[in-house]
């Protein structure tokens, strides 16, 4: 695979990246939010995929492997079932309207697209645009996060950040070393298992979510 056709493809999955990101910033329903980053995780399996063919490099396809398995089925999965545990609302209920997510979205965009071209050599050193791309989903992901009330909804925003950083840090280095990618996973798997056991507790104690606690105070 030559290094064009590479840098073609891991900038039409960068473009469908930012495009699962967008969807998770406008979903009304929570279910919207975890299958859009389930597709995201999906695209970042495959872009480890392509750089293994095309590099050789089979730490790559471990982590093309387990980012399939874990970050596309099990995660998701962990999400859905603490949806259908807790009995939730499915409805988003963002910080800020819609809309105004999406301006900040584009504005995120744009920055990042500017900050990575200030960069030079840099910038022509990586494959395609996944600098740029994965700048945009990390803060993205940090500004789903910050807009969000429930916190299964912040768990999304989360794990898409993850996937920004572990996007940049695939096509730029084209394979870290496998041992500390993998315990980038685990640390994104406890987290969450961490999350899921707190929303929970929360739920079970004062059968309320994490925005309700504000009325608690004074």
């Amino acid at each position: 695979m030559s290094p064009a056709t590479v840098q073609i493809i891991i900038d039409d999955l960068g473009a469908l990246l930012l495009i699962t990101m967008i969807l998770i910033l406008a979903a009304s329903q929570i279910y919207r939010a975890i299958y859009a980053v389930a597709a995201q995780s999906l695209l970042i399996a495959i872009a480890g995929g392509v750089l293994a063919t095309a590099t050789g490099n089979v730490d790559l396809w471990v982590i093309a492997g387990i980012t399939l398995g874990v970050k596309t089925i099990v995660l998701p999965w962990v999400l859905y079932w603490v949806v259908q545990r807790m009995d939730v609302k499915r409805e988003v209920e963002p910080v800020i309207p819609v809309p105004a997510t999406l301006a900040l979205a584009v504005a995120i965009v744009v920055m990042s697209f500017n900050l990575s071209a200030t960069l030079g050599s840099v910038h022509q050193s990586i494959t395609g645009n996944a600098l740029p791309v994965g700048i945009a989903l990390t803060l993205l992901g940090v500004l789903a996060m910050a807009t969000a009330k429930k916190a299964l909804t912040q768990m999304v925003g989360l794990f898409a950040s993850e996937n920004g950083i572990f996007f940049t840090a695939m096509a730029v280095t084209q394979g870290l070393p496998l041992i500390i990618e993998i315990g980038v996973i685990l640390d994104v798997i406890l987290a969450a298992l961490v999350m899921a056991i707190m929303v929970l507790r929360v739920r079970s104690t004062v059968d309320a979510d994490i925005a309700d606690l504000d009325r608690l105070r004074g």
